[in-house]
């Protein structure tokens, strides 16, 4: 079931949602507004990716000011975070995308990884920043970035993601890790 306003503002209350910073501003009729926080990780090209032995790319660090913003290109990559760190209890997860406004002119924040499973605990969202769009596109930290549709678990999660998930130790942006991708073993 996917929660609407209300159900949101009672998450809020009894914790099992937790944003912060936090503004009722960012609670929508059945969704949440998120902010893109101030550091991009660019992948520098020429590095080969190998999923097996857990290579990844070289990636340049990148700090957002309002007063120097990032100009993502055409068919430009880019990691980012929001800037809000999020917690979801047992019985909570929420699927995160981009805003329609920003993706009418080419910017989408999620390729894939748009689920954000019940234990993630005060840690900032990934996202995947890609301009598909003719024009560059200007990143300002703490601009309008993701929406969030959040649903409620029929049965409390057994298990918690920060118990286990390879993520769990990310502070703002995160790299990726390839473990076990090949032989298919979680």
């Amino acid at each position: 079931m996917m929660l609407s306003n209300a159900d949101i503002h009672d998450a809020l209350q009894n914790g099992d949602l937790v944003i912060d910073p936090f503004s009722p501003a960012i609670v929508k009729t059945a969704g949440v507004t998120l902010h893109l926080g101030e550091t991009l990780l660019k992948p520098i090209s020429g590095g080969l990716v190998d999923v097996k032995n857990n290579i990844v790319p070289d990636y340049e660090e990148i700090t957002l000011t309002d007063e120097n913003p990032y100009p993502l290109q055409h068919g430009e990559f880019v990691l980012g975070h929001t800037f809000e760190k999020v917690s979801v209890g047992k019985r909570l997860g929420f699927f995160i995308e981009g805003r329609s406004t920003l993706a009418r002119v080419g910017l989408t924040i999620v390729q894939t990884a748009m689920l954000v499973y019940p234990g993630h605990r005060n840690r900032a969202v990934t996202l995947e920043l890609a301009n598909h769009g003719p024009n560059p596109i200007l990143l300002y930290p703490r601009m309008k970035i993701a929406r969030v549709a959040l649903f409620e678990l029929k049965t409390p999660s057994s298990e918690e993601y920060d118990d286990k998930g390879k993520y769990r130790e990310q502070s703002s942006v995160g790299l990726p890790i390839f473990k076990n991708e090949i032989l298919g073993r979680d």
